[in-house]
């Protein structure tokens, strides 16, 4: 019986990257990243009502959270060790700061992690994504280019209503104008929040603003660094990244039938590996990576079948 050949060459090939543009165009990123940010906040909340919780990715997309909650975002306190309310009855009727201490207890330096997160996000939303777009060399890109980029990134409708806005701005305005629309509510949130947290925090007791402000401090260093970089990188992150993107590839190769296995997954992942989508990774390495927690992420497709011996290859 003749085994099926296997390409493992790293030079991409134009099928490759045509793969890889149908990949984007069938969902662009947005439309992916959309319920991933949903449920990576809710389990960076705490999974709140876990038992009624309907979840919308595979299994194995929970997992790649947890460790981004011990990574990037290990600076990011769960709610119940930030604001607990100690008596749900008197909350109501607490209309002043004595009345309020007596029914809520607030961990004032994890409030300002949160709060020194969310504004070092802000900032680089407003005031750094153009720059840092710039020195990718993004401002050079044909018209064609551009339309392929944003193609990728929003999808073929919104480049048809935006096109004559793309067409009189540069590429790094036109994406930063768009990180900062799609974090709109979040800036308009923070914003709000900004002068409230730190009256309340006066108001509270010296205590609270000594320990506001250094949480404050840390959280600001504590997800992005000074130069815009994600903090608390792992070695597998960029295969973590790539893996919660295909969410809807992975998920029906799961539902297969018959079930598929992770040599076809490896095998499947290869144009992207071939074109930089994500780093070439050997398939024994894919296998470490999709072992079950806690030393893998759980990816559970059908483990590989024996290697063929060096006659029967």
């Amino acid at each position: 019986m003749k085994t099926r050949k296997i390409e493992t060459s790293r030079v991409p090939n134009p099928a490759d990257k045509q793969t890889v543009k149908d990949f984007f165009y069938a969902m662009p990123m947005i439309a992916r990243g959309s319920p991933i940010m949903t449920e990576m906040t809710w389990v960076l909340l705490g999974r709140q009502e876990l038992a009624r919780h309907e979840k919308i990715l595979p299994d194995y997309c929970y997992h790649i959270f947890d460790v981004f909650q011990k990574t990037y975002f290990k600076g990011f306190p769960l709610l119940e060790e930030t604001v607990l309310v100690t008596n749900p009855e008197g909350l109501p009727a607490a209309k002043t700061i004595e009345a309020a201490k007596k029914v809520v207890r607030l961990e004032w330096k994890n409030l300002g992690r949160l709060f020194g997160m969310a504004a070092r996000c802000v900032r680089f939303a407003e005031l750094e994504s153009a720059e840092d777009l710039n020195e990718a060399g993004l401002d050079d890109l044909t018209p064609g280019k551009t339309q392929e980029l944003f193609t990728v990134i929003c999808g073929r409708k919104w480049v048809e209503e935006n096109s004559a806005v793309m067409a009189a701005e540069s590429v790094e305005k036109a994406f930063s104008r768009l990180l900062n629309q799609y974090l709109a509510g979040w800036i308009a949130a923070f914003q709000a929040m900004q002068p409230q947290l730190n009256d309340l925090a006066y108001q509270w007791s010296p205590a609270a603003m000594l320990d506001f402000n250094a949480g404050l401090t840390e959280g600001l260093a504590s997800f992005l660094t000074v130069d815009g970089q994600l903090a608390g990188e792992s070695g597998r992150s960029g295969i973590y990244g790539f893996l919660l993107l295909a969410w809807p590839e992975i998920k029906v190769m799961l539902a297969a039938t018959p079930n598929k296995t992770l040599r076809d997954l490896h095998e499947w992942m290869q144009p992207f590996m071939r074109v930089g989508i994500t780093a070439y990774i050997e398939i024994e390495t894919l296998r470490d990576v999709c072992a079950p927690p806690p030393s893998g992420i759980g990816l559970s497709l059908r483990p590989l079948t024996p290697r063929p011996s060096s006659a029967s290859a």
